[in-house]
Parts: structure tokens; C-alpha cells; sequence
């Protein structure tokens, strides 16, 4: 896959959208750039996206539990269902991650430069 995310510290193209999805988010260590080793992340629009969509996830996942959507599901698929929707927050996070939102360098001390 071409590489067309720059890193914020060297400026060179070395990110392309699968390593931008899996770079993590401001509260993990980071992907090393390709060119100068340091690491990235993505920034603070990912983290707020990101709790939007679980929040919303863990709502429908206790709506599942009380059976306040489907009255009459069964156990099985209540469990389907809230496996389905956790996966679907996973997705729709990883996505964002990977064509949206800026990458930015490490913040944390212990990022290991």
C-alpha cells in the first residue's frame, strides 16, 4: 500500500491508511515512523470519535441486556447481537482512524523515542 500520511516529525510520507488505523490514540505508546523511528498517534478528534461510538455501543448493548429494543429475542441472539454491535464500533473507530483526523507525536514519557 502507498504510503500518503506524513509523519509530524520528520514530514515524510511513510503512513499509509492501515498503519494509520493501528497507530493507537494519545493514551498508547505509538507506531514508529518508517523513516525517522519516532513514534506517532492519532490525535485528540480520534479519541473523541472513538468515545462517541462506544458510548453509543454500551448503550445498545444494555438496551439488548433489558430487551428494550426486541421484547421477545432470544438469548442467542441478544448475544449475536451485542457481538455484532462491538464489532461495529471496532470497525467504524479503526476507519475513522485511518482516513480521518491528524496523526501527532507521542505525549507520553515512557513512549520509548
Amino acid at each position: 500500500m502507498k504510503s500518503i500520511y506524513t509523519c509530524p516529525h520528520c514530514g515524510e510520507k511513510s503512513f499509509n491508511p492501515w498503519t494509520k488505523a493501528f497507530a493507537g490514540s494519545l493514551r498508547t505508546k505509538g507506531t514508529p515512523c518508517k523513516s525517522c523511528g519516532l513514534r506517532c498517534v492519532n490525535g485528540v478528534p480520534s479519541m473523541i470519535f472513538s468515545a462517541i461510538v462506544y458510548l453509543a455501543a454500551l448503550v445498545l448493548v444494555m438496551c439488548y441486556y433489558f430487551q428494550v429494543l426486541f421484547p421477545t429475542a432470544m438469548f442467542f441472539e441478544e448475544c449475536l447481537l451485542t457481538i455484532g454491535t462491538l464489532a461495529a464500533a471496532f470497525v467504524l473507530t479503526h476507519l475513522f482512524d485511518a482516513f480521518f483526523g491528524p496523526l501527532v507525536s507521542v505525549i507520553r514519557n515512557d513512549a520509548g523515542i
